[in-house]
């Protein structure tokens, strides 16, 4: 039945795309799209023979949503485990990935975090510093190097996007109270004046957070009857640039991201869990952008450093871990003519690890690409691309790349390959390790994993009708072999761990030999306008997947994402008044566990955001989380709220002659 699903789409795709629905019309809507980066190659996005979606300032302002993985949820084919709200920890996936197979980059620097893909989300931007996100489904490798499996996410702030000379001074200021002492701000002031660049920025999230009952306790294993799910993240950035000229310019970035936390059953189903969490993120870049005739060439420097306070249980000794990594980049863009583009590039990463259970480690990643785009007539378009990347986890790899696509009016119809790989991090290789008598139930690393070897393939459909009606479909496949997962193993199956109780079972990290996903994505916007200072702007999208793996259902995170997704997004201003409700139907395979609960079969989670803005620089909202009060899981143990209201003001001002 999935396939007979999938072969109707694009049979209704296709039937469209073979018509001229607007007679001798050129792509004119499409002409307008955002430069994006999806191979590194600046190109309209219908060019690229990818499926890309764009979240942009407005977006991330209106939407009901206090961080900036928040809103990730409501597009096709991204899937998000939620352990916590406001942005305390999400792990985001992409066509049925784990978390560990997305890619994140802030202004071209890759943010992955050496420990664990957990901490990727902890993105020290400011939601006022962005200017857009692009999200990049599919595999981006080649470009862009490991991890990029299911696909990219990738930050551009205001500063790293500004191209020229101009006077422009924005300052913003939004805060937010709620219920369970919530307190969220964002502020940040932009600067543009003649050659300077200047931004700075804090954010904080911070609530008491509900209380609920603790299994432990009915357990006997805690003497604490109830837990508080409570959160203080707070988050600074700044950023300073020069215009040499109109065509060189240099951005320095630093950011610091403290997050303290409840991170009850966030890992583990143990009865023993009464997990605490503080984590310390500074992050700091540095960028040389310089184009010369028809070279364009980009230099990154990037330090990470994160301190992470882990305590299981006040009883047992906490975890504490640094990690180092170190990047450097450079990339070069050469236009031969206007319809032939290459690019090349070289990148080294190195990453370090001092932790109290996983022990001192380096690992030293290095990766060189070639890139290539070439427009056939007016309507063809060819990407290809090819890196070898090297790892002293799997050696050398060759990663081969290649989109295409095709426009005929208003339609463009495109298809692309990709390998793509991944070796395991820091905390799948030891978690655990150095921890003597190891309690049942918990995680435990493994020191000889292989890396994940992935091939991926797409086919879909963009029609773009005069109407304003926006549609897309896209039809995914991938394959992985050697996928990392945390499977429940007894411990006389595990033979290279000696910290081990006889004869129990733990969630050890292993090789699964191959899994397969296949999935559709749906999506259609619409726009209308009415009165004067009226609109009514409507999203959708749906995704279908199904993933199949050897390890089943004991898999811990292989199959952890929705099997169906539907998301709305609806938004209606009148005059003065802004109305938008976003909401998500999902629906993925049930877990039960015996007094920490349970992941339902299906749920309907809506928030919802009322504004009213009484000048231009003013605005008041008021916001509710979760509306109907839908009790739900995403991630087993770790129980989301209720219902959680909430109250705020912006105010922001933009000055172009200051």
């Amino acid at each position: 039945m999935f396939k007979n699903i999938i072969n109707s789409a694009f049979l209704f795709i296709l039937l469209l795309a073979t018509q001229d629905i607007l007679t001798g019309q050129d792509l004119e809507i499409l002409s307008s799209e955002a430069v994006v980066t999806a191979s590194r190659i600046p190109q309209e996005s219908y060019k690229t023979g990818r499926s890309i979606e764009i979240i942009t300032q407005s977006d991330l302002q209106e939407y009901p949503i206090q961080s900036v993985d928040e809103i990730l949820r409501y597009l096709s084919g991204v899937n998000t485990n939620i352990r916590a709200p406001f942005g305390v920890q999400n792990d985001i996936g992409i066509r049925g990935s784990t978390y560990t197979q997305v890619l994140i980059l802030i202004d071209n620097v890759r943010f992955n975090d050496p420990l664990t893909g957990h901490f990727n989300s902890n993105i020290p931007i400011s939601k006022s510093e962005i200017d857009h996100i692009e999200v990049i489904k599919g595999p981006a490798a080649v470009a862009y190097g490991s991890d990029a499996v299911g696909g990219l996410i990738h930050i551009k702030t205001k500063l790293y996007v500004a191209q020229e000379e101009s006077r422009y001074l924005e300052s913003t200021v939004d805060v937010s109270f709620g219920e369970n002492n919530l307190l969220t701000s964002d502020v940040a002031v932009i600067m543009k004046k003649s050659k300077w660049l200047l931004s700075g920025s804090q954010m904080t999230r911070l609530a008491n957070g509900p209380e609920y009952i603790n299994p432990n306790f009915l357990s006997g294993t805690s003497s604490d009857s109830l837990y508080n799910s409570d959160f203080d993240l707070r988050t600074y950035g700044v950023s300073l640039g020069y215009l040499f000229t109109p065509r060189t310019k240099v951005l320095l970035r630093a950011g610091y991201d403290y997050r303290d936390f409840n991170a009850k059953y966030f890992y583990t189903n143990s009865v023993f869990d009464e997990s605490r969490e503080t984590i310390t993120n500074g992050w700091g870049t540095g960028t040389l952008i310089q184009t010369l005739g028809k070279h364009r060439m980009e230099v990154n420097l990037s330090i990470k450093s994160v301190d992470d306070f882990f305590e299981f249980n006040p009883q047992f000794t906490p975890n504490t871990h640094n990690t180092q990594q170190h990047i450097g980049q450079y990339s070069h863009i050469y236009t031969h003519d206007p319809k032939t583009t290459i690019g090349f590039g070289a990148q080294v990463i190195d990453k370090r690890i001092d932790s109290s259970d996983r022990g001192n480690h380096v690992n030293l990643n290095s990766g060189i690409y070639v890139l290539g785009s070439r427009q056939f007539g007016n309507e063809i378009f060819l990407n290809l691309g090819a890196r070898l990347e090297s790892d002293a986890n799997f050696g050398t790899e060759f990663l081969p790349q290649v989109s295409l696509s095709w426009k005929k009016n208003i339609t463009v119809l495109r298809g692309s390959y990709g390998k793509s790989i991944r070796a395991a991090d820091f905390t799948e290789r030891f978690v655990s390790s150095l921890i003597p008598n190891l309690s049942p139930g918990r995680n435990i690393g493994n020191p000889d994993l292989l890396a994940e070897v992935s091939h991926s393939y797409d086919i879909g459909a963009d029609i773009y009708l005069e109407s304003g009606v926006n549609l897309s479909a896209t039809g995914f496949y991938r394959e992985s072999q050697n996928l990392i997962d945390f499977s429940l193993r007894n411990e006389s199956t595990i033979t290279n761990v000696s910290n081990l109780q006889e004869g129990e079972d733990y969630f050890y990290a292993d090789n699964v030999s191959e899994s397969n996903v296949l999935g559709l994505e749906l999506t259609a916007n619409k726009k209308w306008k009415f009165w004067t200072r009226g609109f009514f702007d409507a999203n959708l999208a749906y995704t279908l997947m199904r993933t199949e793996a050897e390890a089943g259902d004991l898999s811990k995170y292989i199959s952890n994402h929705p099997t169906s997704n539907f998301s709305s997004v609806l938004n209606l201003g009148i005059y003065k008044l802004n109305f938008i409700l976003a909401s998500n139907y999902i629906k993925r395979n049930p877990e039960f566990a015996e007094g920490i609960g349970r992941i339902d079969e299906s749920y309907w989670v809506s928030n919802f955001k009322w504004g009213y803005s009484p000048t231009p620089s003013i605005k008041l909202y008021f916001q509710i989380y979760n509306v109907a009060n839908v009790s739900h899981q995403e991630v087993l143990g770790a129980v989301l709220p209720g219902r959680w209201v909430s109250f705020g003001f912006v105010y922001d001002v933009i000055n172009e002659d200051f």
